[in-house]
């Protein structure tokens, strides 16, 4: 059966979406939906996930998951995910690959803004952004907030605000504090000129969901050009039988990505076909299902 779905839609100048589940589609390489797409990926964005920990095994990157979901569904789709250790050098490096992308429009700096000495990132996205640190006031206030609420609660000894927790108020020069109404770590959006935007995200995913879907998806990341997705279910077909369907397809839809994906629980094959013209789209699926009739 076909089923049809509508997906709402540096000084820049310094992912894949193919399955929804993957986190990565390699480092330092153009992503194979982004390739396939070709100049139908506009707007896009990357997202940079910080931590030793999830190079090692020891955290799952849901972060990554929950954004690139909700961003392709704002037409501003993930052309790569990149995950960095913590290390300045590297956090940088990222950051300016991204920002030399030209098709990129969002920037999502993942963990390393914590109190630590291996909470590196505001560090990093200054130098990746030619900027100096600064004393943020508001973010100054809001870490002394819970800081007091903190004492109130009898979890801390003293009423002030720790050489430690000051330096997460320590931003990038012309960075914009976010609300955490979860945390103490400041999320920063930073205008880099002709809409395009870096954000410096805190690792924990509590603190991560709330912040993304509360005030980046509103606020930061509207605007997109909406992805129309239609997908071919088939039961009982191997995969490598779509072979030459799909090969088909590339040649007679080049402005159409198409990407399989089996459903081994369900006994599904699953074709889904994106692109941003939806008739196309939908001529798509229906020149496969004559390709390949036995759905």
């Amino acid at each position: 059966m076909l089923r049809d779905k509508r997906c709402g839609g540096s000084p820049f100048p310094a992912a894949t979406i193919g399955r929804l589940d993957c986190t990565q589609d390699g480092l330092g390489h153009e992503p194979a939906y982004a390739q396939r797409m070709g100049n139908i990926v506009a707007a896009g964005t990357v997202i940079i996930a910080v931590g030793d920990e999830i190079l090692s095994g020891h955290t799952l990157d849901t972060n990554s998951h929950l954004l690139a979901r909700l961003a392709f569904a704002a037409g501003r789709p993930v052309r790569r995910i990149e995950v960095v250790s913590d290390d300045l050098d590297a956090i940088v490096a990222a950051i300016r690959r991204a920002a030399g992308e030209p098709e990129v429009r969002r920037v999502a700096v993942c963990g390393g803004i914590g109190p630590t000495p291996d909470d590196r990132t505001f560090a990093a996205v200054a130098e990746a952004l030619d900027r100096t640190l600064e004393l943020s006031s508001e973010a100054f206030e809001h870490i002394a907030l819970l800081t007091h609420r903190m004492f109130e609660a009898g979890w801390i000894e003293r009423d002030e605000v720790s050489d430690a927790n000051r330096r997460c108020a320590m931003i990038p020069a012309g960075a914009t504090v976010l609300p955490n109404r979860r945390g103490m770590a400041p999320p920063l959006a930073i205008d880099v000129g002709d809409d395009r935007w870096v954000f410096v995200l805190p690792g924990i995913p509590r603190e991560f969901s709330a912040i993304v879907e509360e005030e980046l998806m509103p606020r930061y990341f509207s605007g997109g050009r909406p992805v129309t997705i239609a997908e071919v279910r088939y039961r009982a077909v191997p995969e490598a039988e779509m072979y030459e369907p799909m090969r088909t397809l590339e040649r007679e839809f080049p402005d159409v990505a198409a990407g399989s994906y089996p459903q081994m629980e369900r006994g599904e094959l699953v074709i889904r076909l994106r692109g941003y013209n939806a008739p196309r789209v939908d001529a798509a699926a229906t020149r496969l299902r004559e390709l390949r009739s036995d759905t």
